[in-house]
Protein backbone atom coordinates (compact mmCIF):
# COMPACT_ATOMS: atom_id res chain seq x y z
CA UNK A 1 0.00 0.00 0.00
CA UNK A 2 1.46 3.42 -1.14
CA UNK A 3 1.97 6.12 1.37
CA UNK A 4 -1.00 7.97 -0.22
CA UNK A 5 -3.36 5.82 -0.68
CA UNK A 6 -2.40 4.38 3.15
CA UNK A 7 -2.71 8.03 4.81
CA UNK A 8 -6.32 8.39 2.80
CA UNK A 9 -7.50 5.80 4.63
CA UNK A 10 -6.45 6.30 7.94
CA UNK A 11 -7.57 9.94 7.66
CA UNK A 12 -10.86 8.89 5.99
CA UNK A 13 -11.44 6.45 9.04
CA UNK A 14 -10.81 9.42 11.50
CA UNK A 15 -13.21 11.44 9.66
CA UNK A 16 -15.67 8.74 9.90
CA UNK A 17 -15.62 8.44 13.26
CA UNK A 18 -15.55 12.11 14.04
CA UNK A 19 -18.87 12.47 11.86
CA UNK A 20 -20.59 9.11 13.07
CA UNK A 21 -19.62 9.54 16.42
CA UNK A 22 -20.12 13.11 16.92
CA UNK A 23 -23.12 13.80 14.76
CA UNK A 24 -25.16 11.00 13.33
CA UNK A 25 -25.14 9.03 16.87
CA UNK A 26 -26.58 12.20 18.26
CA UNK A 27 -29.45 12.55 15.82
CA UNK A 28 -30.26 8.87 15.37
CA UNK A 29 -30.05 8.57 19.04
CA UNK A 30 -32.14 11.63 19.66
CA UNK A 31 -34.92 10.77 16.91
CA UNK A 32 -34.55 7.53 18.52
CA UNK A 33 -35.37 8.34 22.14
CA UNK A 34 -37.57 10.69 21.50
CA UNK A 35 -40.18 8.26 19.36
CA UNK A 36 -39.47 5.78 21.73
CA UNK A 37 -40.79 7.88 24.58
CA UNK A 38 -43.48 9.32 23.32
CA UNK A 39 -44.80 6.02 21.80
CA UNK A 40 -43.92 3.52 24.42
CA UNK A 41 -44.55 5.61 27.71
CA UNK A 42 -46.56 8.78 26.69
CA UNK A 43 -49.49 7.25 24.51
CA UNK A 44 -50.06 5.01 27.16
CA UNK A 45 -50.12 7.35 30.40
CA UNK A 46 -53.30 8.88 30.13
CA UNK A 47 -52.22 12.35 32.06
CA UNK A 48 -49.03 12.90 29.58
CA UNK A 49 -51.13 12.06 26.48
CA UNK A 50 -53.40 14.83 27.52
CA UNK A 51 -50.21 17.13 27.78
CA UNK A 52 -48.76 15.67 25.01
CA UNK A 53 -51.26 14.70 22.52
CA UNK A 54 -49.63 15.41 19.22
CA UNK A 55 -45.63 14.07 18.90
CA UNK A 56 -44.58 17.23 17.20
CA UNK A 57 -45.58 18.74 20.69
CA UNK A 58 -43.62 16.46 22.37
CA UNK A 59 -41.07 17.02 19.86
CA UNK A 60 -40.53 21.04 20.34
CA UNK A 61 -40.95 20.83 24.16
CA UNK A 62 -37.96 18.29 24.38
CA UNK A 63 -36.04 20.32 21.81
CA UNK A 64 -37.19 23.68 24.12
CA UNK A 65 -35.68 21.70 27.20
CA UNK A 66 -33.00 19.22 26.25
CA UNK A 67 -31.16 21.69 24.45
CA UNK A 68 -30.26 24.60 27.61
CA UNK A 69 -29.97 21.39 30.10
CA UNK A 70 -27.41 20.17 28.01
CA UNK A 71 -25.77 23.00 27.44
CA UNK A 72 -25.92 23.27 31.18
CA UNK A 73 -24.16 19.94 31.50
CA UNK A 74 -21.59 20.87 29.20
CA UNK A 75 -20.86 23.72 30.81
CA UNK A 76 -20.36 21.61 34.23
CA UNK A 77 -18.55 19.06 32.68
CA UNK A 78 -15.59 21.69 31.22
CA UNK A 79 -16.17 24.60 34.44
CA UNK A 80 -17.00 22.87 37.52
CA UNK A 81 -15.59 19.43 37.39
CA UNK A 82 -12.80 17.59 37.00
CA UNK A 83 -13.97 15.70 33.97
CA UNK A 84 -12.59 17.78 31.69
CA UNK A 85 -9.26 18.70 33.31
CA UNK A 86 -8.93 14.79 33.37
CA UNK A 87 -9.37 14.05 29.86
CA UNK A 88 -6.90 16.87 28.93
CA UNK A 89 -4.40 15.64 31.12
CA UNK A 90 -5.06 11.97 29.65
CA UNK A 91 -4.63 13.50 26.38
CA UNK A 92 -1.15 15.16 27.01
CA UNK A 93 -0.21 12.12 28.48
CA UNK A 94 -1.19 9.97 25.77
CA UNK A 95 0.30 12.70 23.22
CA UNK A 96 3.71 11.31 22.01
CA UNK A 97 4.55 14.68 20.48
CA UNK A 98 4.91 15.99 23.91
CA UNK A 99 8.41 13.92 24.61
CA UNK A 100 9.54 14.27 20.63
CA UNK A 101 9.81 17.43 18.23
CA UNK A 102 6.76 17.82 15.96
CA UNK A 103 7.47 17.83 12.44
CA UNK A 104 7.76 21.12 11.05
CA UNK A 105 8.63 24.42 12.93
CA UNK A 106 9.69 22.93 16.16
CA UNK A 107 11.88 20.35 13.69
CA UNK A 108 13.42 23.05 11.61
CA UNK A 109 13.47 26.01 13.34
CA UNK A 110 13.54 25.89 16.88
CA UNK A 111 15.37 23.14 17.83
CA UNK A 112 18.28 24.60 15.76
CA UNK A 113 17.72 27.69 17.38
CA UNK A 114 17.13 26.66 20.92
CA UNK A 115 20.25 25.01 20.24
CA UNK A 116 22.11 27.86 19.11
CA UNK A 117 21.38 29.92 22.05
CA UNK A 118 22.34 27.46 24.34
CA UNK A 119 25.97 27.15 22.76
CA UNK A 120 26.14 30.93 22.67
CA UNK A 121 25.15 31.32 26.50
CA UNK A 122 27.78 29.00 27.17
CA UNK A 123 30.98 30.44 25.87
CA UNK A 124 29.60 33.93 27.10
CA UNK A 125 28.99 32.42 30.83
CA UNK A 126 32.21 30.20 30.12
CA UNK A 127 34.15 33.81 28.48
CA UNK A 128 33.06 35.64 32.00
CA UNK A 129 34.02 32.71 34.03
CA UNK A 130 31.05 32.73 35.86
CA UNK A 131 30.05 28.62 35.04
CA UNK A 132 30.07 26.45 37.43
CA UNK A 133 30.62 22.54 36.93
CA UNK A 134 27.85 21.68 37.67
CA UNK A 135 26.21 24.31 35.68
CA UNK A 136 28.43 22.96 32.60
CA UNK A 137 26.83 19.61 33.37
CA UNK A 138 23.82 21.14 32.54
CA UNK A 139 24.01 22.65 29.87
CA UNK A 140 25.70 19.46 28.26
CA UNK A 141 22.88 17.67 29.75
CA UNK A 142 20.49 19.98 27.85
CA UNK A 143 22.38 19.98 24.33
CA UNK A 144 22.34 16.40 24.43
CA UNK A 145 18.46 16.23 24.79
CA UNK A 146 18.40 18.54 21.75
CA UNK A 147 20.65 16.80 19.42
CA UNK A 148 18.09 13.67 21.19
CA UNK A 149 15.07 15.21 19.77
CA UNK A 150 16.60 16.88 16.60
CA UNK A 151 17.58 12.54 15.49
CA UNK A 152 13.75 12.17 16.15
CA UNK A 153 14.16 10.69 19.88
CA UNK A 154 11.91 10.26 22.92
CA UNK A 155 13.13 11.87 26.06
CA UNK A 156 11.15 11.96 28.68
CA UNK A 157 9.03 8.93 30.35
CA UNK A 158 6.25 8.46 27.94
CA UNK A 159 3.41 6.34 29.93
CA UNK A 160 3.05 4.74 26.28
CA UNK A 161 6.32 3.99 25.34
CA UNK A 162 5.03 0.98 23.11
CA UNK A 163 3.10 3.36 21.20
CA UNK A 164 5.84 5.86 20.58
CA UNK A 165 7.65 2.45 19.58
CA UNK A 166 5.17 2.03 16.89
CA UNK A 167 4.85 5.36 15.92
CA UNK A 168 8.92 5.42 15.41
CA UNK A 169 8.04 2.27 13.26
CA UNK A 170 5.76 4.05 10.85
CA UNK A 171 7.65 7.05 10.10
CA UNK A 172 9.96 4.62 9.51
CA UNK A 173 7.73 3.62 7.07
CA UNK A 174 6.18 6.37 5.55
CA UNK A 175 9.69 7.74 5.01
Amino acid sequence: MTLKLAELIFRSWYYFRLGYGTYLTFLVGFAGNVVAIYYLAIKNLPFLYVIFHHFYVFVIISIVLIVPIGVLIGWLHMKRTLAYPTDVAIGVEANPYNYMLMPGKETELFAPYWLMVTNSLQKILEKENVLSSEEKREFENIRAKIERLRKGEVIGRPRQRQLLARLEKGKQLFQ
